[in-house]
């Protein structure tokens, strides 16, 4: 599945928001857990604000395993 640009961006924005980093830093497979040092908490809040914006539930457990990426998330939040 090709990832939509935009969806890719908004959630490097959300990522962004919730690490405090640049956008810039952040890339397509970069690791939420691992690379980015979310926690369980920050990934429900990542979910919540795709949500929001996209208008599409999104299922925050899909997200809080070990290995998933920023192109991980932004292919769910298309699909969902």
């Amino acid at each position: 599945m090709v990832t939509d640009a935009n969806t890719l961006l908004q959630v490097r924005n959300i990522v962004s928001l919730l690490t405090e980093r640049p956008v810039e830093s952040i890339g397509a497979d970069d690791r939420l857990l691992e690379d980015l040092d979310l926690d369980s908490l920050q990934i429900s809040e990542l979910a919540q604000q795709l949500e929001n914006a996209l208008g599409k539930p999104i299922d925050d457990d899909l997200l809080n395993v070990a290995g998933a990426t920023v192109a991980l998330c932004a292919e769910i939040a298309q699909v969902s």
